[in-house]
């Protein structure tokens, strides 16, 4: 049985209400998974932007560099949280064993 399953039949309610709990929280993974795809492309297209900058005249280097930084870290941290998601899906979905007790 899955860990996510074992932790929704702990649960007091029908089982139609376990499935559809369990289509719920997959549903906000993968909602929470693409706001991160969305912000890693959004901060791509800053970083992008602001590498343009740099061949103006009269540009401030400093402020540009700055927004790099912004969007590279932005772009990063979009990746890290991407990668932590895929590993709550992962530890969700590892099987485990019931005891007697927990086979309710």
């Amino acid at each position: 049985m899955k860990k996510l399953e074992a932790i929704l039949k702990g649960c007091s309610f029908i089982d139609k209400l376990f499935s559809l709990r369990e289509k719920e929280i997959r549903r906000k993974l993968e909602a929470a998974k693409d706001e991160c795809k969305e912000a890693e492309i959004n901060w791509q297209i800053s970083y992008e932007q602001a590498m343009q900058k740099l061949g103006e005249k009269d540009v401030d280097y400093e402020k540009v560099i700055n927004d790099m930084v912004t969007a590279k870290e932005g772009i990063m941290s979009a990746q890290a949280t991407l990668k932590v998601i895929e590993e709550i899906e992962k530890d969700l979905d590892e099987n485990v064993e019931l005891t007697g007790e927990d086979k309710k």
